[in-house]
């Protein structure tokens, strides 16, 4: 009799990637698209507002962070929730601070577009790099970037997911790998990625099996789809 690997194999439906996270995993799927964020690029007159507001949407990421950490620290225990640690860092690095609120005053520019093109920075650094290792913490940082940005504009993050499905996405952040668990996500297959990229090392941590660098699971998945996931 032939295996369940074999079987599939043969289907003609069959995607191959990165096994991220062990175990085996059957479900629906629930394609996750993130709302892509707008940029406004536009000068200021009010620079003390805009200071003020920028002020406020890094304490509220702040506030989120710490919440997501607690709970990680919960489900997978302290030493490898501390990724979230490290993203509070970031979040209270006073050069970075310091950086942007200087160009916010000098440039007069909408304070996300000098988040974004600051922290861009960093991340090109990191992609620019030799070590794949550096490559994916630039992801981490995009989730950090965005985040400011989504709380500069007042909109919610959409962490919303039907209960007990397949996560299909282009990419997952570590925050997102953590959240999606308070809906039973069942595993996670994604576009990008890789074997050490953070929200892999969660989803090994959460026991979720997970395949990642897939480059087309979006393209070829629609939600609903039943689906084998072998990590």
């Amino acid at each position: 009799m032939k295996g369940l690997k074999e079987i599939l194999k043969h289907s003609g439906n069959y995607l191959t990637g990165i096994a991220a996270a062990p175990g085996l995993t059957i479900g629906k799927a629930y394609v996750f698209a993130k709302e892509v964020l707008e940029i406004n690029h536009n000068e200021i007159t009010e620079v003390d507002e805009a200071i003020t507001l920028f002020n406020e949407a890094l304490e509220k990421s702040q506030k989120e962070l710490r919440k997501i950490f607690g709970f990680a620290k919960e489900k997978m225990g302290e030493t490898r929730a501390a990724i979230f640690e490290a993203h509070l860092m970031i979040l209270d690095d006073p050069v970075l601070i310091g950086n942007i609120t200087a160009r916010i005053k000098q440039e007069k520019r909408f304070p996300e577009f000098i988040v974004d093109d600051e922290i861009s920075k960093y991340q090109q650094l990191m992609f620019s790099a030799s070590e794949h290792y550096m490559k994916e913490r630039a992801l981490d940082i995009e989730d950090i970037k965005n985040r400011i940005i989504r709380n500069l504009q007042k909109k919610r993050w959409q962490s919303k997911i039907p209960h007990g499905v397949i996560v299909v996405s282009g990419n997952i952040t570590p925050a997102d790998t953590i959240l999606f668990t308070k809906s039973s996500a069942l595993g996670y297959i994604t576009d990008h990625g890789g074997l050490t990229s953070h929200a892999a090392i969660i989803a090994r941590s959460l026991n979720l099996p997970a395949v990642v660098g897939t480059h087309n699971s979006t393209e070829k998945i629609k939600d609903g789809d039943l689906l084998v996931i072998d990590g």
